[in-house]
């Protein structure tokens, strides 16, 4: 974007030539022209004069930001200072040009643009919904009160969830819309996910603060996990721990003394042969806190469960965001 006519279709023949016409460019002299351009094609690089008539090149920048928040943006002025490129860079620029005089300049400046273009570290964010946090990606759009388009799948389902200026505003799953669209989606037990542009949704169907919306979805979430153990359970009442035993490498049998099984939040589930269920909760509370810690302190990937050897059985202990299990196992000896 830049308000010199003959400077653009300079810069427009010269890097499609140069690119062996695999660049598209685009050429905008107002601000107007080059958020029509945005609204109508995807564009993966935008070039902005710093002095623009009316709306100037920070100001765009700005307005990029928010509504573009994937766009790479690069700042190319004729008249460079230090204050220029500290506020370009700043407003979220990647790149401060200086406007060249010669071919060599401007076959630089394309090599640089080349390579920013091309410089793709993760399209978006990208892992299993379990161990990435999809809430806390949420969470983090809201905070920065920003405006984009998470979109989510896995084999079953594929959906989106609007964030507008760190508000939640709507959210599709396959056939569903709306909060209840956004709990299906926050329920599902892996997939992936990526950030895309924002763009307005047909239709606004999520009102309410999104600390409330995150919560009430993690209640539903709870919920559900809970009905689907009561019903397996129900189902198959063959499954649930029994005074079976296996044989020990001591060579006494080992038997399931006690397992307990709890939602996220600590609400049980199921119980059986617990001596003090309180006392079990806790500790299985406390397990997750300090998971998370050493997760923060060694970056080394997920604790996945804590094995306690104790000098006649063993205690299996498994906290996740959606269920904390305990099995305790006992030699054949052990009465306790």
């Amino acid at each position: 974007m830049d308000d010199d006519h003959d400077f653009l279709q300079v810069i427009r023949d010269l890097f499609v030539a140069w690119s062996e016409n695999v660049w598209q460019v685009y050429c905008a002299e107002s601000a107007d022209e080059a958020l029509e351009i945005l609204g109508t094609r995807k564009i993966d690089l935008i070039v902005v004069d710093v002095n623009m008539p009316v709306l100037d090149g920070i100001q765009l920048i700005r307005i990029l930001n928010r509504r573009y928040p994937q766009l790479k943006k690069a700042i190319i002025t004729g008249f460079a200072t230090e204050e220029k490129r500290s506020a370009c860079l700043t407003e979220g620029a990647e790149l401060f040009i200086e406007k060249p005089h010669s071919a060599e300049g401007l076959k630089s400046v394309f090599t640089v643009l080349h390579e920013l273009v091309s410089w793709t570290p993760q399209e978006g964010f990208q892992g299993v919904l379990r161990q990435v946090g999809l809430y806390d990606v949420i969470q983090m759009e809201c905070l920065g009160r920003n405006s984009s388009i998470l979109e989510i799948h896995n084999q079953q389902i594929q959906g989106r969830i609007y964030i507008e200026d760190g508000r939640i505003v709507h959210a599709t799953a396959g056939d569903m819309v709306g909060q209840g669209a956004f709990q299906k989606l926050l329920s599902l037990p892996s997939g992936k996910f990526q950030m895309q542009p924002f763009e307005s949704p047909s239709e606004h169907t999520i009102e309410g603060q999104w600390e409330f919306l995150l919560m009430e979805a993690a209640r539903m979430h709870d919920e559900t996990v809970s009905q689907v153990l009561t019903t397996k359970i129900a189902a198959k009442p063959e499954l649930l721990p029994a005074a079976k035993t296996s044989t020990a490498v001591s060579g006494f049998p080992v038997r399931i003394a006690e397992t307990l099984i709890c939602s996220g939040q600590g609400d049980v589930l199921y119980a059986w042969q617990c001596p003090d269920v309180n006392a079990r909760v806790t500790l299985l509370q406390h397990i997750a806190q300090q998971t998370t810690r050493l997760g923060q302190l060694l970056p080394l990937g997920s604790l996945d469960r804590l094995e306690i050897q104790l000098a006649t059985g063993r205690v299996v202990a498994q906290a996740k965001p959606d269920r904390m299990i305990l099995v305790h196992t006992a030699t054949g000896d052990d009465k306790t």
